[in-house]
């Protein structure tokens, strides 16, 4: 009896750190890096899956398992800090939305645009929080982001566009670029609004409260799609993608990037969003057996002197 109680009271003090987890600014943008490198392999999972899985039930299925993975760990917290929970479940709702509603909305746009266009627009969501966060939060950028975000984003679209100018001119916006760009929007609201959550609440319970919330509010939409389109294939492979996608990437990513927000603001945050492209190019050498070109290097070469500057640029800031 003494060892499982000597067990729950190491449990508990091993949760209380993960719940007060802040890293220091250097940790805080590593954290964010590998968050951005599991965003990214989702992406290239996601892709290739599209014709086997159905959009919605796929998204909702996946933070729904990231919560019920989170359960054990914060089930206490959920009782002793109730009060504070019941007191913010509206923004804990929105944020819920947000994040599972970008999210399948993502998936969604990836059924009917080109990975150029969504790439596109997913380097631009550094533009668009910083933009919400002088909106809602009055957060001002100093000229050195500024200059950061627009080198990022050039690097991005050099990638991208692998140095060909005319693929950028015959861009055109779809149904699939504007639920990309709603999504993208969605994601940079969230980044601003988790600033508004009060800090009594621990990391690893708001990830709870969001992903649950989130998850739940959609099950409907899953329910509808499952009927008019087809439902979640139930198989080894599913449970495997489920495993990844729903615990590794919704949970243990958002978790690291929910840590290093926290600690560094959403401005820089989303700074390191333009990673997300860089590495979705490198896994595709890796496993698509792609070649490295001259392009890849200077894209990529442009968007860590990007996040350099936009670091750099808030560090002066402050001082």
């Amino acid at each position: 009896m003494g060892s499982l109680n000597n067990y729950i009271v190491k449990m508990r003090e091993n949760l209380d750190k993960l719940e007060k987890f802040q890293p220091s600014p250097l940790l805080a943008y590593f954290l964010i890096s590998i968050a951005t490198f599991l965003w990214a392999s989702s992406i290239v999972i996601l892709r290739g899956v599209r014709d086997e899985y159905p959009p919605v039930g796929l998204s909702t299925l996946r933070w729904l398992v990231g919560g019920l993975f989170l359960l054990p760990f914060v089930w206490q917290q959920l009782l002793e800090k109730a009060r504070i929970i019941r007191s913010n479940m509206g923004l804990i709702v929105l944020l819920g939305l947000l994040q599972v509603g970008s999210s399948t909305a993502l998936a969604v746009a990836l059924n009917f645009t080109t990975a150029i266009n969504g790439s596109v627009i997913n380097a631009s969501q550094p533009a668009i929080t910083a933009l919400i966060a002088w909106l809602i939060i009055k957060e001002n950028l100093s000229p050195l982001q500024a200059i950061g975000i627009l080198i990022g984003l050039i690097g991005v679209i050099v990638i991208i566009f692998r140095s060909d100018i005319h693929l950028l001119i015959s861009m055109e916006l779809n149904l699939g670029d504007g639920l990309a760009i709603v999504a993208i929007s969605g994601w940079g609201t969230y980044a601003v609004l988790l600033q508004k959550v009060p800090r009594e609440l621990g990391i690893t319970t708001i990830l709870f409260l969001v992903i649950t919330s989130g998850s739940i509010c959609f099950l409907p939409l899953y329910v509808v799609e499952s009927i008019i389109y087809k439902p979640v294939p139930f198989s080894y492979e599913t449970v495997i993608l489920l495993f990844f996608l729903g615990i590794i990437v919704s949970a243990g990513s958002i978790y690291l990037w929910t840590a290093g927000l926290r600690a560094i603001g959403p401005n820089k945050s989303s700074i390191f969003l333009n990673l997300i492209p860089v590495f979705s190019a490198g896994l595709a050498i890796i496993f698509l057996s792609e070649r490295i070109l001259t392009f890849h290097l200077i894209g990529a070469s442009l968007v860590f002197l990007g996040i350099f500057l936009g670091v750099r640029g808030r560090l002066t800031e402050k001082k």
